[in-house]
């Protein structure tokens, strides 16, 4: 009796970890002083990474390396 006592009460608090870590919204230190700095520090970075990157180069034409192993378009049979 007494064994089945001792599964019982641990099978119980098995669960008792996660409700001990809650749901307690997450909080946040920084100031909107602080938010607003970092979201101009963030645009910044943005339009540099932008202009760095120069202007769109055109794509490169598309090559088929296994040109010669396949058949052209035209020989191709329904299968």
């Amino acid at each position: 009796m007494r064994t089945v006592a001792i599964t019982a009460m641990m099978i119980a608090l098995l669960p008792a970890s996660a409700y001990a870590q809650g749901d307690a919204p997450p909080t946040s230190l920084r100031t909107d002083q602080q938010k607003k700095e970092d979201a101009e520090i963030e645009k910044a970075y943005q339009e540099m990474i932008k202009r760095s990157k120069g202007p769109a180069a055109p794509a490169p034409p598309k090559t088929d390396p296994w040109h010669t192993v396949r058949p052209a378009d035209g020989d191709k049979t329904k299968r």
